[in-house]
């Protein structure tokens, strides 16, 4: 014989897979967490079946039984029928924010090849050094210049002298000549010494010219920042991920600021399974069960947003996006707003 546990974990999956419609396993997650960049569709992070329930679901289930718990007001029997209700209500809800979710950022994903194309000429050479990675390429045209660091251009002083004469407009060639002839920045690659990333004269051991450092110049970067090329495809690039991140903070505001169950349900245009439950729980009781309900489902949803946009922050880091790139502070702004919310 199941427990009851067990039945009801196996009904909240259920409920799961008839969202997403079919088998768990087959979908574009294969029930993984974290995605890498093979996994899940574009700014996506979390959203299999298994990762909703366990991720989003089951912690604030705990939660809401907790709370419940510590209400005098609520009996033994509405507190099992308020966790019911949250699993069934959470299962359902979390799916459509996904989808949502999604929806905004498959239209940055048709921006970007979009960019791509419309670059696809000056950019050719560069399209391996961002790993053919989409969001390398939004982070970029957020901001070209923010992109040539010291370190960027001590690992990379082939990629990085070539984005420089990219988005100089060709204007910095005649000095970068000069500086690839002295590290050997050539086609067939940097010399070990500018590989290294340091220059250093016959007979001494401290560092005297360092090519990430040269690259990467005060004036340079002024130079970039101002360059007309640059301001294009800053304005491009900028408008793009903006129009994303004001359009997931506008959702999570939406539904964040749901004052009841119904207000939920019509914020979101789906019927929300699980509030039949609340109709079993004894009328002196419901009002707080519902606040109880309300309360863990603005927890979880809050959960889901914050989490996939630090997702797109750790990709972005991890793919090369320096820290202090506007694109990295302008999400983490808006994760902020959110957590606030």
């Amino acid at each position: 014989m199941k427990s009851d546990k067990q039945l009801l974990r196996e009904y909240v999956l259920q409920v799961l897979l008839e969202d997403e419609g079919g088998d768990m396993g087959a979908g574009d997650y294969g029930g993984l967490g974290l995605s890498d960049a093979n996994v899940g569709p574009y700014g996506m992070h979390y959203g299999s079946g298994q990762d909703l329930y366990k991720i989003f679901v089951k912690p604030f289930t705990d939660v809401v039984q907790t709370a419940a718990g510590k209400t005098k007001e609520t009996s033994a029997k509405a507190q099992t029928l308020l966790k019911v209700a949250f699993e069934t209500l959470a299962t359902t809800l979390i799916p459509v924010l996904r989808d949502d979710y999604s929806e905004i950022f498959a239209k940055e994903k048709q921006q970007v090849d979009k960019i791509r194309q419309q670059y696809s000429a000056v950019y050719k050479s560069n399209w391996d050094a961002f790993k053919d990675k989409d969001l390398v390429v939004a982070a970029f045209m957020y901001s070209p210049a923010a992109f040539i660091t010291t370190k960027f251009a001590q690992h990379s002083p082939k990629v990085a002298a070539s984005l420089i004469s990219i988005v100089s407009g060709g204007t910095l060639d005649p000095w970068l000549a000069k500086v690839k002839d002295k590290f050997g920045i050539d086609s067939s690659g940097p010399s070990r010494s500018a590989h290294e990333g340091v220059l250093r004269e016959d007979g001494e051991n401290k560092p005297k010219l360092d090519v990430g450092h040269v690259l990467s110049n005060k004036k340079v970067i002024e130079k970039l920042s101002n360059s007309p090329t640059a301001k294009q495809m800053q304005n491009i690039g900028q408008a793009m991920v903006r129009e994303t991140l004001g359009s997931v903070f506008k959702k999570a505001q939406g539904v964040l600021s749901a004052n009841s169950l119904q207000d939920l349900q019509t914020k979101t245009g789906v019927k929300l399974k699980g509030m039949d439950k609340l109709q079993q729980i004894p009328e002196q009781e419901r009002k707080v069960s519902e606040q109880t309900l309300l309360t863990g489902a603005k927890k979880s949803m809050k959960a889901f947003y914050v989490k996939n946009l630090e997702g797109q922050v750790e990709e972005a880091l991890k793919s090369g996006v320096p820290e202090s790139h506007p694109y990295i502070s302008d999400y983490r702004k808006v994760i902020s707003k959110i957590k606030a919310l």
